[in-house]
């Protein structure tokens, strides 16, 4: 079980607490109007994005579309699948997540265990507010709209209600959260030193996530944030936690996923920077399969090869899922087992991996998980 960092940076949670006390004593209407001045960075199927300053501190913004039914009374802040979304719908593979109240619930939970010393690896949430607001438009083009989405996630009606929702939403969950400059894939170069680094901070994020029974599921490398000096999991709009109501299916297929987090970090990791160094040529798997075959190219850096050896075999395994997910069939099934022994390979006499007939998932403080049995 993974052990408190230290105590939140002093100068860090400062900032965070003036911050949030500075958004919280605004009414809704001058709110609303900091963030229509905010300046705008983006917008994507999961939400749009600015940059404020408050108080002195610089506040990153997110809207997410909060649909009419999950604004209905019973639904507010609930983390149960309203939608009745297929499983596989987690996937970050042009899926518009499972609704507001799931983001905003890991965001009190990453924020929680930032302020308690548990892990400073999350953009602390500063405070959080529905606001009216117009209805996104756009967001699934790249899909060619919702007809398009809804063929491309295999004609589900669900999802087709889902995004119809999305396009008529009349308000907003608006998220101010700690502003982080860089992301992961802007600043990591393909150097030794740099890979290296990058290597022990994914090992410890996602380490902590899966023995806290949480799977962030979209942690590419633009989701992932760094000051320069530690990284951060960010975007947490497909987050799946053992602490949300699950149904049944839902609860098994997020157990099976524990390990999902280490395989898609460390698949981008060689995919987009190791193989850049070294010369993959082929490919990815092509080359993978050489270098555990004992192939491998003259004058690659002793850093880079502790990499390859210590992940190539569970890279392989991943990299063949995500093809396949993202070429042939969203119901691939997920090789969960197969990642779980390559991972014990690599570490036999390290702790017991998450996942079924793993160890049981502990809070922070090493009691049982604590499970809601209805709204956050």
């Amino acid at each position: 079980m993974p052990r408190p960092t230290a105590p939140c940076d002093p100068a860090r949670l400062s900032a965070h607490t003036r911050a949030g006390a500075a958004l919280a004593a605004l009414d809704d209407g001058r709110l609303a109007d900091l963030v229509s001045e905010a300046s705008p960075l983006g917008s994507g199927i999961g939400g749009r994005a600015a940059e404020t300053e408050v108080a002195g501190v610089r506040v990153f913004v997110k809207r997410v579309p909060l649909t009419d039914l999950e604004r209905r009374p019973g639904h507010v802040r609930s983390t149960a699948n309203l939608f009745h979304l297929p499983p596989h719908y987690q996937y970050g593979v042009g899926s518009s997540g499972f609704g507001a109240w799931r983001e905003l619930a890991a965001h009190l939970t990453t924020t929680a265990w930032v302020v308690d010393g548990a892990h400073d690896g999350f953009p602390l949430l500063h405070h959080w507010r529905v606001l009216p607001d117009t209805p996104p438009t756009g967001f699934v083009d790249f899909l060619g709209g919702i007809d398009g989405a809804v063929a491309h996630w295999e004609g589900s009606e669900a999802v087709r209600h889902r995004l119809e929702a999305v396009a008529g939403a009349a308000a907003s969950l608006v998220l101010f959260l700690e502003f982080v400059p860089h992301t992961l894939a802007d600043r990591l170069g393909a150097d030794a030193v740099s890979c290296a680094w990058a290597e022990r901070e994914l090992l410890r994020g996602t380490d902590f996530l899966a023995a806290r029974g949480f799977v962030h599921f979209d942690a590419h490398f633009a989701n992932l944030l760094t000051d320069g000096h530690r990284l951060y999991f960010a975007d947490l709009g497909l987050a799946l936690d053992a602490r949300f109501e699950l149904a049944p299916a839902e609860r098994d297929f997020h157990r099976e996923h524990l390990v999902y987090d280490r395989g898609h970090t460390l698949t981008h990791l060689l995919r987009h920077h190791v193989l850049e160094r070294v010369g993959g040529g082929p490919g990815l798997g092509p080359f993978l399969r050489a270098w555990l075959q004992g192939d491998r190219p003259d004058g690659v850096p002793a850093d880079l090869a502790g990499i390859l050896d210590r992940h190539a075999r569970t890279v392989l395994v991943f990299d063949a899922f995500a093809h396949r997910l993202r070429t042939h069939d969203l119901r691939t099934p997920f090789p969960g087992t197969a990642l779980r022994e390559t991972l014990a390979a690599r570490s036999p006499d390290g702790p017991a991996l998450p996942g079924p007939g793993g160890p049981a998932l502990r809070e922070p403080d090493g009691s049982a998980l604590r499970r809601p049995s209805g709204s956050v």
